[in-house]
């Protein structure tokens, strides 16, 4: 393998790594995408031959033709793959599990982790964390805590080894949610909630599951990185979740289990003895955005009413209200000195400026003012004193008529402007939701 391209968002999420992963494998033709994280959140891709999906385990170059390999860095849903490929193959797609390799190492997050990480959220009240509510976090955690409770991709076809596992499991969720204080929740969770235990204590539920899971794992085909690197081409990996989600450096309690800074993606190739270049791409929106709980000192609700009805973002229980502010200079900052400054990117792929033209102004917030004090770069951000900041803005009054401007003359008006507040290049940029309006410098 000669070069692989990977993709960082630098934000919570819903960066738009999706669109520019699914443009990178239109222009490189990749051998695989290679997929990293959790089977979480979806990444959306629109196509200019009018297809539309949102990928979760499959890798946004599939449109393509270009097959995901499930890396020892994700954790997958087997239940997810399953629901997947059905709904891929109602587009069309005759045989997604053709297009789909896997670690053998892969770990499993099962329907018990989600109604665990559901039901852990729902006890919160209002002090939520954030949670995409699938059960990959709660399934790596416990895998850190008890690596004999583990399932492996490995191991999904022998049915006594997944009834074993996941009856331990079972049994475990079931008592810590037994004595549970129900009146403490609101109606709509406590429905959630009994159906969850409902689930738990089902022995039917139980056995469908280890019959659903034999029938994903006998259609896995198994290879290892070593393997894919001995090939000549190319390769992109897409990972989940954003750094300001890393389960280490970003902020908590509004966290992920999981590692997303670039460096963890690198250490698994190089032990894999990929010896070749690494192009790494910090993928951010020309705003902010936040689903679910988490501080956005910029938030502006009057450019979320602008912004959302183009972002496909809804509201829903576990990820939390949507909310949109102003591009946030300090919090992108944070985000890139905790990969490693700006010299651990090579460029900046900035998405969703199509938006921005819209306006007409787009606006930066440019530092924070703390108890009526500017707030120093040097002091150490919490998620609590996020919280109690305010957000100091400035605003640009875009060209008139940019947006009828050549692609290439956007392109160079947008990177001028970042070029005042970010020192990564501007490498990629958005202007609409295909792969024809990605435009490449």
């Amino acid at each position: 393998m000669q070069k692989v391209y990977s993709v960082t968002d630098l934000g919570p999420g819903d960066g738009g790594k999706g669109g520019f992963v699914h443009a990178l494998a239109c222009r490189f033709k990749p051998n695989y995408i290679v997929k990293e994280g959790g089977a979480q959140g979806s990444h959306g891709v629109r196509s200019s031959n009018g297809e539309s999906f949102n990928f979760a385990q499959w890798g946004c170059g599939t449109f393509e033709g270009v097959p995901t390999y499930l890396s020892e860095r994700i954790v997958i849903t087997p239940h997810g793959l399953k629901n997947e490929a059905s709904a891929l193959q109602h587009l069309g797609i005759y045989n997604p599990w053709a297009m789909l390799y896997c670690h053998p190492n892969c770990l499993c997050a099962t329907p018990y982790h989600q109604v665990w990480s559901q039901n852990y959220e729902l006890s919160l009240g209002k002090h939520q964390h954030g949670t995409i509510g699938t059960g990959v976090g709660k399934a790596y955690r416990e895998f850190m805590e008890d690596p004999d409770s583990a399932l492996f991709a490995r191991e999904l076809t022998d049915k006594e080894v997944v009834l074993r596992k996941l009856n331990r499991l079972r049994e475990k969720v079931t008592a810590l949610f037994t004595d549970f204080p129900c009146d403490s929740l609101s109606d709509g969770d406590l429905e959630i909630f009994c159906k969850n235990m409902t689930l738990l204590l089902d022995d039917e539920v139980l056995f469908n599951i280890v019959d659903e899971f034999y029938d994903v794992g006998a259609k896995l085909q198994f290879l290892l990185l070593e393997d894919i690197l001995k090939q000549d081409g190319i390769l992109i990996s897409e990972r989940s979740h954003g750094v300001l989600t890393d389960a280490e450096s970003a902020l908590k309690p509004h966290v992920s289990a999981l590692r997303t800074l670039p460096e963890f993606s690198e250490k698994m190739y190089r032990n894999a003895g990929f010896d070749g270049k690494i192009v790494n791409l910090g993928v951010h929106r020309a705003y902010e955005i936040r689903h679910g709980a988490g501080p956005l000192p910029s938030r502006d609700d009057e450019l979320r009413e602008k912004m959302l009805p183009g972002s496909h973002k809804d509201t829903n229980r576990w990820q939390g209200e949507v909310r949109v502010g102003a591009f946030d200079v300090r919090l992108l900052y944070y985000a890139i000195k905790t990969c490693g400054g700006a010299r651990a990117f090579d460029g900046l792929a900035l998405s969703w400026f199509d938006q921005i033209l819209l306006q007409g102004r787009w606006d930066f917030c440019t530092d924070y003012r703390y108890e009526g004090t500017l707030l120093s770069r040097d002091v150490k951000i919490s998620a609590d004193l996020l919280n109690s900041v305010e957000a100091i803005l400035t605003s640009y009054e875009l060209e008139p008529g940019l947006s009828n401007k050549s692609s290439g003359y956007i392109f160079d008006y947008c990177a001028d402007v970042l070029s005042e507040h970010v020192d990564i290049p501007l490498r990629l940029l958005s202007i609409g939701a295909t792969e024809r309006d990605k435009i490449f410098k």
